[in-house]
């Protein structure tokens, strides 16, 4: 694990991190573009905002958890959350993105390894969900660094700009040891 890496944490978003995710968004559409619709060239900070208020409504309601991915100075480094399952047969799933900056320092995968513990803490979690764009080659190394089976690929669970795609299906189980 890169020193970097060793240092991420992940905190809830707040309105002082506006700026900075107007920013890292704008640095680095040319990762994001592909694989994010919301990503798009002059993202604004009423954007930012409106995601940052979502954010918070879901946590109040219990939906979601979503994160800043900040480093041992709280320098915000991408994002990350999971969205827990509202109906039985539904699995928790989790997402997240690193500023282009930052990527290739094991941020993502130390992220998604924090989400998996915050995810499991939950009784109720069994399973883990992780989707991916089949071309998302390092989304998809992510989720298999972080222990993640590769399940099935499955046509339009994800669209993109340029419509439904190939989208591959992960799994993570609840470990034995939570059981």
């Amino acid at each position: 694990m890169t020193s970097l890496a060793s240092s991420v944490r992940l905190r809830p978003f707040t309105h002082t991190d506006i700026p900075a995710f107007t920013a890292a968004v704008n640095a680095s559409l040319d990762t994001l573009r592909p694989w994010m619709v919301w990503a798009h060239p002059d993202y604004q900070p009423a954007e930012a905002e409106s995601w940052i208020a979502f954010t918070q409504q879901q946590r109040i309601k219990g939906e979601a958890e979503e994160f800043a991915i900040v480093d041992e100075r709280d320098r915000l480094l991408g994002g990350a959350g999971i969205r827990f399952a509202r109906e039985p047969g539904q699995f928790a799933a989790l997402g997240y993105w690193v500023r282009s900056d930052m990527q290739r320092q094991g941020v993502a995968s130390r992220a998604v390894a924090l989400l998996l513990a915050m995810g499991f803490a939950r009784p109720e979690v069994k399973v883990i969900e992780i989707l991916a764009a089949e071309e998302n080659r390092a989304s998809r190394a992510v989720a298999e660094r972080c222990g993640a089976r590769f399940i099935d690929m499955r046509y339009g669970l994800i669209v993109l700009e340029s419509g439904p795609v190939n989208t591959a299906i992960y799994h993570v189980h609840r470990p034995e040891s939570q059981t």
